[in-house]
């Protein structure tokens, strides 16, 4: 890619149109940066960006050391963006005219009923993919938007950069076979890192839903109704590999933890009888009983059988 390509979009970037009425509030800018760290993590890896749970979590994290005194939004610059010239919409069919007529998309249920995704001018979209190209752009909006700020965002990429590195990591391990009693690589404490990493590989093998009743409820500010929990605990095992995980929402992982609910060898939820329950029927564990699980799309995530056969044994209330 020319310089003189990269120089027109450092140039494009400097001028963002920001909403300085309230005081700081770079919701472009921040939003930018959100897109660039997804790009290089390679979570978005095609020129279509969505209004995804990972792109509203990265924004968050910006927004949390940046600005403390409004609420973030971040529908606001991901419809706003598309006066800068770069930024286009896809609508769905038959909402072509009514995307184009819009002066505001107020709801996140709004904009995946109208918008199919965005897309970056292509030339933007190389530079981005480009490592020295990126940071220049990466840099310009620090530069221009965020000069008091440039440690904290420093200090949040490197953080970024960690997670990514362990995420990975823990992925490559399912080439391995699974161990419950001597992990490939024993944990001996848990840090933060080690945290975030385990619990984004398992949000994103699990599409941020329950396995166990496929609930799925996702904010625009990064949070979700589901945990990344442990099959075998971490104080016992010290193992973060993902088939020594599963996506559960806070009931599910507070029964599945307390033995009230586990899971069979074809992966089918089994209820103790040893416990006492009523309300309404569909919040019933009981309910549950003998219903396959929501499961990742590759059978080597799946949890692992030495995993489920422990939590069986040793936890579930028979």
């Amino acid at each position: 890619m020319s310089t003189n390509i990269l120089q027109h979009y450092v140039q494009k970037m400097k001028r963002l149109r920001v909403d300085k009425a309230h005081g700081a509030a770079p919701h472009k800018p921040l939003l930018l940066l959100a897109v660039i760290e997804l790009i290089e993590q390679g979570q978005i890896h095609e020129n279509k960006i969505t209004l995804s749970p990972e792109l509203a979590e990265t924004f968050l994290k910006y927004w949390s050391k940046v600005v403390t005194n409004r609420r973030p939004d971040i529908t606001l610059p991901f419809f706003h963006l598309k006066s800068e010239g770069f930024w286009h919409f896809h609508a769905n069919a038959g909402y072509e005219k009514a995307l184009s007529v819009a002066s505001r998309i107020r709801s996140v249920s709004q904009f995946r009923k109208v918008v199919m995704y965005v897309s970056l001018d292509t030339d933007l979209f190389v530079l981005l993919t480009n490592p020295h190209d990126r940071e220049v752009i990466r840099q310009t909006l620090i530069r221009f938007y965020l000069p008091d700020f440039k440690q904290d965002v420093e200090n949040l990429l490197t953080e970024g950069e960690q997670i990514k590195e362990h995420r990975q990591e823990l992925l490559r391990q399912v080439e391995n076979a699974f161990s419950a009693e001597n992990p490939i690589e024993p944990v001996q404490a848990e840090t933060p890192i080690r945290k975030a990493a385990f619990r984004q590989a398992i949000m994103v093998m699990y599409n941020y839903t329950c396995a166990v009743c496929r609930l799925r409820v996702l904010t625009m500010d990064g949070e979700s109704v589901t945990e990344a929990a442990h099959i075998i605990p971490f104080s016992i095992s010290g193992n973060d590999d993902v088939r020594n995980g599963i996506s559960l929402c806070q009931l599910h992982h507070w029964a599945f933890d307390r033995g009230l609910i586990s899971l069979g060898k074809t992966y089918k939820v089994i209820v103790s009888e040893f416990m006492s329950e009523q309300g309404p029927r569909e919040w019933l564990l009981s309910e549950l009983r003998d219903k396959s699980i929501f499961l990742p799309e590759h059978d080597q995530l799946y949890p692992a059988q030495d995993a489920l056969a422990w939590h069986r044994e040793e936890v579930l209330r028979r």
